[in-house]
């Protein structure tokens, strides 16, 4: 079976936020029922074992960002070059699935690229964080999410009222997506769609 490969901008040790402890609390578990690989930001590129994981680091190919639109470009295209090599190196993946909008960009360009499913977990959305989308910022981060959710397979949130938010502030197909109590066994449900 060809693993399935996450890509995130963060997951411990480098911790900015929550999203870093959540995708601890999920990922060992179901890496101990699926093959799966972690493509995440690190200080250089590398390949090692985490929380009994195969995790590809990237290292930023840009050190300086004068703005955070370009941050997650530059970021998205270091997390390619990291997920195109665990791809390889696996022979393949089954799925793939980014975590937040900031490593979405990754999923959709490497989807595309090798015709795997795209799943992506949503946890707030530039209109939850702002209130409002007012300035270029809000606008080029909603243009992104926006993006991407229509390419997914699937969108994986934690509530009724995100889903709504989605179908109705992105025009995403209600139907593409879960509402997940963010276990390992929720995800490992949904999965078996592709993941065979």
């Amino acid at each position: 079976m060809k693993p399935v490969i996450h890509i995130t901008w963060e997951y411990s040790p480098y911790v900015v936020g929550a999203l870093s402890q959540e995708l601890r609390r999920v990922l060992p578990p179901l890496a101990k029922t699926i093959p799966l690989v972690l493509v995440v930001k690190g200080d250089a590129d590398g390949v090692s074992v985490i929380d009994g994981i195969k995790t590809y680091k990237v290292g930023q190919s840009v050190r300086t960002s004068p703005h955070v639109l370009i941050y997650s470009h530059v970021l998205n295209l270091d997390l390619v070059r990291g997920a195109s090599t665990a791809v390889y190196d696996a022979g393949g993946a089954s799925l793939l699935h980014s975590h937040d909008w900031l490593s979405s960009l990754a999923g959709v360009y490497l989807a595309s690229h090798f015709g795997v499913p795209l799943v992506i977990s949503v946890y707030s959305t530039e209109i939850t964080r702002a209130h409002a989308i007012t300035s270029l910022l809000s606008m080029g981060i909603y243009d992104i999410e926006r993006h991407c959710f229509q390419r997914a397979e699937a969108l994986v949130v934690a509530s009724e009222e995100m889903k709504r938010h989605l179908t109705k502030d992105y025009g995403v197909d209600a139907g593409k997506v879960s509402v997940l109590k963010g276990t390992h066994a929720d995800l490992l449900g949904l999965y078996r769609r592709w993941v065979r």
